[in-house]
């Protein structure tokens, strides 16, 4: 576990886990693999600059999504969803292609999960990626997305 202290607050990023590139507030997406499939959800650091997330719009199992794509600072890919929280709303962006397998019904009904437990029963969804090997490679490790959380 990687735990980089920033502005006051401790943030955790569990090794095991691989990261999306961030710019600003947009990424902050952690990528666990299962057995060939994506499991994804919102970081501990990216959870606490939310603040309480009241609201969470996600797609619909079988629902085709791509990998967040950066023009510079500007996402290229289209937003899959949106986070809302008491203090702003976020794009939410898939970290990899494939088809939506599975939603977390229990954050739909129960959006504070994702503040309580971001990096378990906080998940988002699970993805069946459509080119895995190559994506992977574009993922940081907690160590890279450490890093880059010290520069914002």
């Amino acid at each position: 576990m990687v735990k980089l202290q920033k502005d006051n607050e401790t943030y955790d990023i569990p090794d095991e886990l691989l990261y999306v590139p961030s710019v600003g507030n947009i990424g902050h997406i952690w990528v666990r693999l299962e057995n060939g499939k994506v499991r994804m959800g919102i970081t501990d650091y990216g959870q606490k600059q939310l603040k309480e997330i009241v609201f969470v719009e996600l797609p619909n199992p079988g629902d085709t999504v791509e990998a967040l794509v950066f023009d510079g600072e500007t996402p290229k890919t289209k937003s899959i969803g949106a986070i809302e929280s008491q203090k702003t709303s976020v794009e939410l962006y898939a970290p990899v292609s494939g088809k939506v397998d599975e939603i977390n019904d229990e954050i739909e009904d129960n959006p504070g999960l994702i503040n309580q437990d971001p990096y378990d029963d906080g998940w988002l969804l699970l993805i069946d990626p459509s080119n895995l090997e190559t994506e992977k490679q574009q993922l940081w490790s907690a160590e890279k997305y450490a890093h880059e959380l010290e520069k914002l």
